[in-house]
């Protein structure tokens, strides 16, 4: 026995130990991830480029056509044009370049004839057709200088004004490379026709061919820019959920293998990016339930066991919403998605603020399962948010139906939302006819949250040891067996036990403890007293006590027993674990302090060891609504004895017995302050005073015989 003890030591030592945490995530992650993707994608077809369609082939989920989308966006960057820029410097460097001979010209002073002398004149003049040679090496020899020289002014102005306007107006509008010599032959062109020297003319075309210019000037950069630009423009070319591919006997084409493809319907092409951004989500979504149970529900987060009951509840609700959504049969739809199931569920056997995390985190799963639906994650949000919260406080199975309707409900209005968003108020018979289907799938599965919500929660009790408010209604019931036999064989126990509910559901309900608990184990907590009911005052209805008879350290030994009893009856009747904590634990280490005294005043002296015989075996209350229990307990008992009970009398018994229990370190291990304490107390009080108050004297008969002569 020991071996089998210290081999269940160990293996739940290992269950809880980080390595078998870091595992069973592993495990999980794997099980939500397969769970989406199977069935993500549709059939495949195997198509050759010229081959006939065997079958028409519709899209099963909108996709982007990333094939299409890709060479549109090339054609589009392919009919943006070289980017040139306007060079605004170019055309005053050629006005310039090609006038300056003749700005020179006109810069010359005019010396009078009758200053210089003949000799001089010449002189001044050869300096000049140096300098003017020296300048502008276009000119090209002294003759040539000497006749420009000679020219009038007004004719060189001439030339400079219709150069400058003929240079400017080429240039303004901007000229590429590839225009620049057209450009420069319509400037030849005028000058040709215009009425100037020869000589002016030809030195300005000589300069024009040498330093004509374009002045929009390439840029790499910006024509790059803009090729982007005019790419990032083209919108993702979409191929719609249930838009036709291909027609049954028409020829496959190139395009047609492009959105299948993209679709992955193609028995040669693997949807390898999907796959990959679909465990990237999945990775987040997990990731994110990991750090909320870690950081905000640690209980939770360290009982491996709960962690696979919350996967579990979270892989059937994905697979129920393949199945109902039409995701691995093709039969189906979304608005029929028991999204609810999980939100149900996690809210009665945790509490509403887990199912609301969990249930509105997995619409987004199941959103994307079904594709990236709109309507999807809008109905798996809403029907999430309100399951969690028609079943925050249950009080029996039958709650559990009127949560699905209250879910059906919700998916009728938004379906009705989502249909005057896409539909506005254009009535016509087809839409009519839909609407009204959407909204029967609607309330089927908000109906279908509520079925598999009552199917799995006795399976989910059974097998993870659960125990639901709905299971301590049930056990609540006056005709479970345990009850019946407390009722016939023990009533007084009986009577004490239902007594002690109601004192410990009044206390629980002032300090934020679960009042349904308390009640039921209230219920059960004596249910060992079964073993030798009349061992027990409260069933010894003809003054017989057998107590008288036996030495006090039996006694001790009978009275301590009903506890391991009770434990035993509990394992029999398959009673949950927490009731059996609460039997163990109601009378924790107490002094049975009636046959301790006995036993001490026979001994004659105090003994330590004496007083360790007289206690239960405990342990001590661990939790809230166990300690409550125990306080009920013995102040059911203590008030009951007062001979004439009275509030001032109860509240004395009420106060002594707590501070006891107080005093006496039962109180250590559970987590009830002096303030729930106090609050505790005034609750018995309470109870007690509706019982115990005082009654009308009503007459007798013979007093209304006096009356009425």
């Amino acid at each position: 026995m020991k071996t089998r003890g210290a081999y269940l030591d160990k293996l739940n030592s290992l269950w809880h130990s980080a390595e078998a945490k870091i595992l069973l995530g592993v495990f999980l992650f794997i099980a939500l991830f397969v769970s989406v993707a199977v069935g993500i994608l549709p059939a495949q077809y195997e198509l050759e480029e010229g081959q006939i369609s065997p079958d028409t082939i519709y899209a099963a989920r909108s996709v982007i056509d990333q094939e299409a989308t890709s060479l549109a966006r090339a054609a589009a960057a392919e009919q943006v044009e070289d980017v040139y820029l306007f060079d605004s410097a170019v055309e005053g460097r050629v006005i310039d370049k090609v006038t300056g001979p003749l700005a020179y010209l006109m810069a010359l002073p005019g010396a009078p004839a009758e200053e210089l002398t003949p000799e001089q004149a010449e002189v001044a003049l050869q300096g000049t057709v140096a300098e003017f040679l020296t300048l502008f090496p276009e000119v090209g020899n002294e003759d040539n200088a000497l006749l420009l020289l000679s020219i009038p002014q007004e004719s060189v102005e001439q030339a400079l004004v219709l150069t400058k306007s003929l240079i400017h107006a080429t240039l303004s509008p901007g000229i590429k490379p590839d225009g620049a010599a057209a450009a420069l032959q319509k400037i030849k062109t005028d000058l040709y026709q215009a009425q100037l020297s020869t000589q002016l003319r030809d030195l300005v075309i000589v300069n024009l061919e040498n330093n004509f210019r374009h002045n929009r000037i390439y840029s790499p950069e910006e024509t790059a820019a803009q090729r982007r630009r005019a790419r990032d423009q083209v919108e993702n070319i979409i191929i719609l959920k249930g838009a036709k591919v291909i027609d049954r006997g028409e020829t496959v084409t190139r395009a047609h293998l492009s959105q299948l493809r993209a679709l992955g319907m193609l028995e040669t092409s693997f949807a390898y990016g999907y796959y990959l951004g679909l465990l990237v989500l999945v990775a987040s979504i997990f990731g994110a339930w990991g750090y909320y149970l870690h950081r905000y529900r640690p209980e939770l987060f360290s009982s491996p066991s709960r962690l696979v009951l919350i996967g579990l509840i979270v892989i059937l609700t994905i697979w129920a919403a393949k199945l109902f959504g039409g995701l691995l049969f093709g039969a189906g739809s979304p608005y029929l998605i028991p999204a609810a199931m999980a939100s149900l569920l996690l809210a009665i056997i945790f509490d509403v603020h887990l199912a609301l995390f969990f249930g509105t985190t997995l619409a987004l799963v199941l959103a994307f399962t079904a594709g990236s639906e709109l309507n999807v994650l809008v109905m798996a949000l809403i029907g999430s948010v309100v399951g969690a919260y028609s079943v925050s406080k249950v009080n029996q199975r039958s709650d559990l139906t009127r949560a699905g309707l209250l879910v059906a409900a919700a998916n009728v209005a938004g379906i009705l939302g989502l249909t005057l968003i896409g539909n506005g108020l254009a009535l016509t018979p087809t839409s009519v006819q839909g609407t009204l289907l959407d909204l029967a799938l609607g309330v089927g599965g908000g109906l279908l949250s509520s079925v598999f919500a009552v199917g799995l929660l006795p399976v989910i009790e059974s097998a993870f040891g659960i125990t639901t408010p709905i299971r301590l209604l049930e056990l609540a019931n006056p005709n479970q067996k345990p009850l019946k036999r407390l009722l016939l064989e023990a009533p007084g126990t009986y009577n004490h036990s239902i007594m002690v509910g109601n004192l410990a559901e009044a206390a629980a309900e002032t300090v934020g403890a679960d009042p349904v608990l308390c009640r039921v184990g209230a219920y059960y907590h004596d249910l060992g007293k079964l073993s030798r009911p009349y061992f027990f005052i409260e069933n010894q209805f003809q003054g017989n006590n057998p107590h008288d008879r036996i030495p006090p350290s039996l006694s001790s030994m009978i009275l301590v027993a009903h506890v391991r009893n009770g434990v035993e009856l509990a394992r029999e009747y398959k009673l949950p674990p927490v009731i059996k904590d609460i039997i163990e634990q109601h009378h924790g280490t107490t002094l049975i302090s009636f046959f301790y005294h006995r036993a001490q005043s026979e001994r004659g002296s105090r003994d330590q060891l004496l007083e360790d015989k007289f206690r239960y075996e405990g342990p001590k209350p661990q939790f809230k609504e166990s300690g409550i229990i125990m306080l009920a307990d013995s102040v059911e008992a203590a008030v009951r004895s007062i001979s004439q009970p009275s509030q001032f009398r109860i509240e004395g018994m009420v106060e002594k017995i707590v501070q006891e229990k107080l005093a006496d370190g039962q109180l250590d291990q559970c987590d009830l302050t002096l303030k729930d304490l106090s609050q505790i107390s005034r609750a018995f009080v309470q109870v007690f005073t509706g019982i115990y108050h005082k009654r009308i004297a009503y007459p007798s008969e013979k007093d209304l015989a006096k009356i009425s002569s």
